[in-house]
């Protein structure tokens, strides 16, 4: 056979088809390595997705198990707090001696220069004053944030008294209100 043949059948019979399996061989490896990072970032993703499904059932199933007590709450909520603000003050007085606690007057604002200001949520701000020990205070507005969970302390300020046995308070609570 003449070498004049030969060039031709070595270049179109063997390295065109090699060349052309190389570029399906890359392609193949380029495509398949693109779907296998797409598949791991979907993963990904569906596994978080999967870890925060898992997270709100278990959370769903704490209010769940707190359905009395959230209840509870909101019907709290809906109430009339000035007037029950007042009455809860009027209890926590009531637990304590008159030694210990002593309650002044209130003054209602209304509206919220507190945290209430920044928030959609209708809010008021009450001022009350009183004098009690430390302990007293502790132990009234324990009993108030408890009894009432529409009221935010927003300011306490502590002064001494005129006698030395009581410390004068002046708190600040801001009040939500349902819409």
């Amino acid at each position: 056979m003449s070498s004049y043949y030969k060039n031709p059948v070595a270049v179109f019979g063997l390295m065109l088809p090699l060349l052309g399996f190389a570029v399906l061989a890359a392609g193949a490896f380029y495509g398949s390595s693109t779907i296998n990072k797409k598949f791991k970032k979907k993963k990904r993703v569906y596994d978080r997705a999967q870890v925060a499904e898992r997270a709100m059932l278990q959370l769903q199933a704490k209010v769940g198990q707190n359905g009395p007590a959230l209840k509870r709450w909101e019907e709290l909520m809906s109430t009339e707090t000035r007037s029950t603000f007042v009455d809860h003050w009027k209890e926590a007085e009531g637990k304590l001696k008159g030694t210990e606690f002593t309650r002044a007057q209130h003054n209602w604002i209304n509206y919220s220069e507190g945290l209430g200001k920044g928030v959609a949520q209708p809010a008021s701000q009450v001022e009350m004053n009183f004098a009690a020990t430390y302990r007293a205070m502790q132990i009234a507005l324990l009993e108030i944030e408890s009894e009432l969970p529409q009221l935010q302390l927003d300011s306490l300020t502590m002064s001494p008294g005129a006698t030395g046995g009581k410390l004068n308070f002046k708190t600040t609570f801001t009040v939500w209100t349902q819409k």
